[in-house]
């Protein structure tokens, strides 16, 4: 295992924080009592009051388990109604194509049970999930019976494409929220939550378990205590078959878990083959763990004869130093295991951050049967993490030359891989220089071009692109399909260059329909070295299949 630790100025780690800070007034502090999100209520939208039996109460004492479980079946786009609903420990299985939206006020809460393994908000197998601002409440409080630890509140097995906003999941009898396998289907992909809060939950705040693909912009887990291991986050694979890829985590706080904050046990995920696992860190604040910050453990027995590689990044951490020697802990006989430690900061109990000196010896005084480079350099990797880096100690990434075509000096193929234009000629990259957002692709046909491929993938969400350019004069050639949308309005977003807005509004239906191309070309000037590009959405999702970039 190699660790490497890299120190930027303090200047920089108030940039870095900058950039990253959640624009939704409080959540920068994890306040429980944030606004709510954007909601995903429509004219058609079902209200599941109407469900409910004649006489219903609106104080969560009664069971309508049954009620609830049969308008989420009949309706795709359905309201929780203002006040708590109880559920029992069958809890509610919510299907493919299922947007559902909680109003303020909003509760599912468990009635009590002695089920150690339920789960009260279950996406199992499924497609096209998004929950707006869903509160869970567990039976942890309530729950007969002491032993178990599965109990869960939002339980994501063997699903794609799933986005959860604002969730609050609390006193669960397991884990808050889990991230896994379905039997038989494997785990996860494209799963995107946003500014979730997970207090008092009894196994671990999250449990990522199998994915491939997971952005978590804003997360807090604290006071997770009842039964092991613990954690704030727990990244646990079960078994061979499971994946630890494209994992990104913005901003995660964990506070008084019972025993780490952060855990990364991966290798039960070892078998007869070799496996791969990525995972990024970002501005994680640990307070009063009593054992770890970041516990990274990976010792397989000598008959497992795969082998992990591995890139652990954690990008301007701030840990708080309490019952042990140091905030962080590797331990790995796997030698492909690299974890990168940038711009640490170290916090005693009296709030006094420790020197460099100091923060590298309590790093490397756990770090076991691995070794320790110190650099102020930043390496390229985080070109696309962190595209901002510019300052007068730390350069920037060096600008992008010509890539073997005769006008573009950048494409890209967002959100998927190298192609080569039949069209054109310009090579498109694979996705790069981006921050934020989430994949999609589709094997429908594109019409209104040869070059299917550029249009058949995409970035979507609310992202950014950070293109080191020289100064001057550019043409940028945006590719764009509504590959998912088959109607009027509902879809639309702007497209920011160097802060001002380029593109406003734009619905791709409203423009060719679906599953058509179409491009549109904006003049940009560059004056900093770098080309910031932003795609901001209005309704759904901003989005885009690709895009080249021409010097004028």
């Amino acid at each position: 295992m190699a660790l490497t630790v890299l120190f930027f100025s303090q200047c920089k780690k108030d940039d870095l924080q900058s950039e990253l800070e959640n624009s939704v007034s409080g959540l920068g502090k994890m306040d429980p009592d944030v606004k709510l999100a954007a909601t995903g209520i429509i004219s058609s939208s079902y209200y599941l009051e109407n469900a409910l039996p004649s006489g219903y109460v609106k104080d969560g004492s009664k069971d309508y388990t049954s009620y609830v479980q049969a308008a989420v079946n009949k309706y795709n786009n359905i309201v929780f109604p203002d006040f708590p609903i109880q559920v029992n420990n069958r809890g509610i299985l919510i299907g493919s194509n299922k947007t559902i939206t909680f109003l303020e006020g909003s509760e599912v809460r468990l009635k009590g049970s002695a089920d150690d393994n339920y789960n009260v908000l279950h996406i199992y197998n499924a497609s096209n999930v998004t929950l707006y601002n869903p509160v869970v409440i567990g039976d942890r409080e309530s729950h007969i019976g002491t032993s178990g630890e599965f109990g869960i509140g939002i339980g994501i097995r063997g699903s794609s494409d799933v986005k959860i906003y604002n969730p609050k999941v609390t006193h669960c009898w397991g884990d808050g929220i889990y991230i896994g396998q379905a039997a038989g289907k494997g785990g996860c992909k494209n799963i995107y939550i946003k500014d979730a809060y997970l207090y008092k939950n009894r196994r671990d705040g999250i449990g990522i378990i199998s994915v491939d693909g997971l952005l978590i912009d804003n997360i807090y887990a604290g006071y997770t205590d009842g039964t092991k291991p613990w954690a704030g986050i727990n990244f646990e694979p079960n078994n061979s078959s499971c994946e630890l890829k494209n994992i990104r985590i913005n901003n995660p706080r964990t506070e008084n878990n019972g025993a780490n904050g952060i855990q990364i046990i991966p290798f039960h995920m070892i078998g007869s083959t070799n496996k791969t696992a990525d995972i990024t860190i970002v501005n994680h604040v640990d307070i009063s763990s009593p054992r770890y910050a970041v516990k990274m453990f990976c010792n397989p027995p000598e008959t497992v004869t795969g082998k992990l590689y591995a890139t652990i990044n954690l990008v301007n951490p701030s840990w708080q130093k309490t019952g042990t020697s140091t905030p962080l802990v590797l331990s790995t006989n796997q030698p492909n295991i690299k974890t990168n430690v940038y711009s640490p900061e170290i916090i005693n109990t009296f709030g006094s951050i420790f020197s460099y000196s100091k923060t590298y010896e309590l790093l490397m005084a756990q770090t076991r049967t691995g070794t320790i480079s110190v650099s102020n350099l930043i390496p390229s990797i985080f070109d696309a993490l962190i595209p901002d880096l510019s300052s007068p100690t730390s350069p920037i990434a060096e600008p992008v030359t010509d890539m073997g075509d005769a006008t573009a000096i950048f494409a890209v193929n967002c959100g998927g891989g190298s192609f080569k234009s039949s069209t054109n000629g310009i090579t498109y990259q694979a996705d790069k220089y981006f921050s934020g957002g989430s994949i999609y692709k589709t094997t429908n046909s594109i019409s209104g071009t040869s070059d299917d491929e550029l249009f058949q993938t995409e970035r979507y969400g609310d992202f950014a692109y950070n293109i080191p350019l020289s100064d001057g004069s550019y043409e940028i050639t945006f590719k764009f399909s509504e590959i998912f949308h088959k109607a009027l309005d509902r879809r639309s977003f702007d497209v920011l260059a160097e802060n001002s807005t380029i593109i406003s509004d734009l619905d791709i239906y409203e423009e060719v329909g679906s599953n058509d191309a179409l491009n549109i070309t904006k003049t940009v000037n560059v004056a900093d070295g770098t080309l910031n590009l932003r795609f901001s959405t209005n309704l759904d999702n901003a989005k885009i299949g690709a895009f080249h970039i021409i010097k004028k």
